[in-house]
């Protein structure tokens, strides 16, 4: 009875004193405190029961509005003070009072705080040691120092040969996928007259983050730290020419099987396996001219896989998912593969993904023939959405496996892909903006292989026969001229049997639940990423539409930082993306949640007191594109 009347009392008003002492309950005995020990112990407890009211409140509310005018909080909060006042003696109950106010304060701060954005990273941070340690324990011979040389001069090589629009030289040590990303926007680049000129570039520190293993391989996951000049230059549409002076922190995966002695990929220029000197103008195949050796696939040296900005690195559910019951579960699906990975899977669903937009494009249903299904494969050649249709910017932020489930004696894999794209629309010999910045989207990859595939000795995606290792044009054949083997078979390589939107692959989940193996929800994949984080990063992207993020604007940034609870010196990043035109739109899947960002962007665009014509264009496409199009 004594602990009951305590604990009812707190969470009542004053009022309520009446009924305990009409139950003739001494209050003396009950809660008095008579020394500090007590009067600790009250404390402790009243904060915890204050803060539990304040989260609670604040979990279904609407925004970090004031509790005023409602019932309950508030009342309860004066009657405790009022309660405190009385039942502790001076001047111990105003101490008590002014402790639970200022700690109160500051666990609101603290839960205010708690923002994915609060972590991206400063760029001067050093080796994860404890990651560092585990892995030095597997792999003694393993030299951090000698790595970190490695992937800077691959840094800078791969930065001039972007300039340059030629992979060629550092095609060696790039994975098939990483290549498409930058063969495809080379594509996009040259029907724009584009080219992309970098200067002034400087590494500023570079250190391991994370090492994961991923079945037979392992993967590391560096920090690059850097500063850059960086603009893209076109003399047919310098309407769309942009770019500025840019600091940064990317994260660049490298992956490398487990047990093999590293090579060196990046100081020679010769085969790994027979020493004859590598073509130096390596395209879709990275392979020695005499040994046929793929030199890309981790079995010689370090090979990067995949470039992550910082805050989709830091926010998005998949840098986690392959230590996650998922990856266990589906390691586990494919042990007996022995060139199974899920760094490896993501690969090819980036590179066939890639490969798909660009034929849609270009309008050359050759290009992706190859490794899509035959029923994929008419459905996107019926498909018109990109007609007349280039990208000005098109780039993959994710790509995460979701799932994994069988059908019909074939495992399927679903991988989502989050892209970044501005679109431009050539018509009568104009170009025209279509998206007014950078959006993002995801989508869903669907991929399938026999569960008992046979043994692949090459890559569709890289244009080689998986049968017998001939190569593979782009063409509508799917057979191999050299085997006569059908191309898209499922039988020993993975084929992209769809693609689907956020909803189409929720529905599908639901619809073939009893099918799946292991997964997870995709609307997860930012799932740390709260309504105020969109709206923060949208509104910079408002501000900054009119090609000027100005001081005055960083000022009124700074300021809604600071109130939303951002530490100003964790989204100084966000400001300098924004400054250079490379910050990106994002929403999430849930209309609600989108109707309430786009009204913060818009309060955010009319702060000074008008909308500029490019700020109202720019929340008109927002508008259409992820609330009116959905």
């Amino acid at each position: 009875m004594r602990n009951f009347c305590q604990t009812k009392y707190i969470f009542h008003t004053f009022g309520y004193c009446h009924i305990i002492k009409s139950e003739r309950v001494k209050m003396k005995k009950i809660i008095f405190p008579k020394s500090l020990i007590n009067i600790a112990a009250l404390f402790v407890f009243i904060l915890i029961s204050i803060y539990a009211i304040d989260v609670f409140a604040r979990a279904g509310g609407g925004g970090g509005g004031s509790h005023s005018g409602g019932s309950g909080g508030g009342g309860d909060l004066f009657g405790i003070i009022i309660y405190l006042i009385f039942i502790i003696p001076f001047p111990w109950n105003f101490v008590v009072i002014g402790l639970i106010i200022l700690l109160g304060w500051w666990g609101n701060k603290q839960n205010k705080q708690q923002t994915v954005l609060n972590q991206l990273p400063l760029g001067d941070s050093q080796d994860k040691q404890r990651t560092l340690n585990n892995y030095l324990t597997k792999n003694p011979d393993f030299n951090a120092e000698a790595f970190k040389a490695k992937v800077n001069q691959a840094f800078i090589r791969i930065q001039e040969a972007w300039m340059m629009k030629d992979m060629g030289k550092v095609r060696k040590y790039i994975s098939d996928g990483m290549y498409q990303r930058m063969n495809t926007q080379f594509k996009m680049m040259n029907i724009l007259d584009q080219k992309n000129l970098i200067d002034n570039l400087k590494v500023k520190n570079i250190y391991i983050d994370k090492i994961e293993s991923d079945g037979n391989f392992d993967i590391i996951h560096v920090a690059i730290y850097a500063s850059i000049v960086d603009r893209f230059v076109s003399q047919k549409y310098p309407q769309f020419n942009s770019g500025g002076s840019e600091e940064f922190v990317e994260y660049w995966s490298f992956i490398k099987k487990k047990g093999i002695k590293v090579g060196d990929l990046y100081n020679s220029q010769n085969c790994p396996k027979c020493g004859a000197e590598l073509s130096k103008n390596a395209g879709d195949v990275s392979q020695c001219d005499y040994c046929h050796t793929y030199t890309n696939l981790g079995d010689y040296d370090w090979i990067l896989s995949e470039i992550t900005q910082a805050d989709d690195y830091i926010g998005v559910y998949s840098k986690t998912s392959k230590e996650s019951n998922l990856a266990t579960k589906v390691n586990e699906l494919f042990a007996t593969n022995e060139d199974f990975s899920i760094q490896n899977i993501e690969d090819k669903a980036s590179n066939g993904y890639l490969q798909i937009l660009t034929s849609k494009v270009l309008k050359n249903p050759t290009i992706m023939r190859r490794f899509v299904s035959d029923e994929l494969f008419e459905k996107l050649n019926n498909d018109n959405s990109l007609d007349n249709t280039v990208f000005n910017r098109i780039f993959l932020n994710d790509v995460t496996l979701i799932s994994a489930s069988r059908r019909n004696d074939k495992n399927v894999l679903a991988i989502a892909v989050k892209s970044s794209y501005q679109r431009v629309l050539l018509k009568d010999g104009k170009a025209t903006l279509i998206d007014s910045v950078v959006m993002s989207m995801t989508e869903t990859v669907m991929m399938s292989r026999d569960i008992n595939p046979q043994l692949s000795k090459g890559s569709l995606y890289a244009h080689v026969c998986p049968a017998c290792a001939g190569p593979v044009k782009d063409t509508i054949d799917i057979k191999c001229q050299y085997c006569g083997a059908e191309l898209n078979s499922s039988k020993n390589e993975w084929i992209v049997t769809d693609i689907m939107g956020v909803s189409e692959y929720q529905n599908y989940y639901r619809e073939n639940k009893d099918e799946f193996v292991a997964g997870v929800n995709i609307e997860k994949l930012e799932s740390l990423y709260d309504v105020r984080d969109y709206a923060f990063n949208n509104v910079l992207v408002v501000m900054a539409a009119d090609g000027n993020f100005a001081e005055q604007e960083r000022g009124l940034a700074v300021k809604l930082a600071n109130k939303w609870g951002y530490k100003a010196d964790r989204v100084v990043p966000m400001f300098n993306l924004a400054k250079s035109g490379s910050l990106v739109v994002r929403m999430p899947e849930d209309q609600k949640k989108r109707v309430k960002i786009l009204k913060l962007m818009e309060k955010a665009a009319n702060i000074d007191g008008m909308i500029s014509p490019e700020e109202r264009a720019l929340l008109d496409n927002v508008k259409m594109q992820y609330i009116q199009a959905a």
